[in-house]
């Protein structure tokens, strides 16, 4: 469901979302990958039901986000996407029982 949300706010902003789920062997999975103008960008979704075990941007360290940087050129690689620039970004979701929506927070450029 957060991914759904995600991709959902993205393309509110202009993103073209071009890929979901895509799974780099062992290297691990980019939950997202959009197109922002000239950009390609890997975004990391982190969906928490509350706060009490931390934010969700907590959960990215720099090893991650290195990790991320190195699935995002092994997708590029693949699917031969060109772009002026490769970003990745996150996007936090905390959705609260009770609460009609969710709060979501997008940081650009984690890496």
């Amino acid at each position: 469901q957060g991914e759904a949300l995600a991709a959902q706010y993205l393309e509110a902003r202009g993103y073209r979302i071009i890929d979901r789920n895509w799974r780099g062997g062992r290297q691990g999975e980019l939950d997202l990958v959009a197109r922002d103008g000239d950009e390609i960008v890997a975004v990391e979704v982190k969906t928490r039901s509350g706060t009490g075990s931390g934010h969700p941007f907590e959960a990215i360290t720099a090893m991650k986000a290195r990790r991320l940087r190195g699935l995002l050129l092994t997708w590029v690689r693949e699917h031969q996407e060109h772009a002026d620039g490769l970003r990745i970004d996150a996007i936090g979701i905390v959705m609260r029982a009770g609460e009609p929506a969710a709060s979501i927070e997008h940081l650009r450029g984690i890496e």
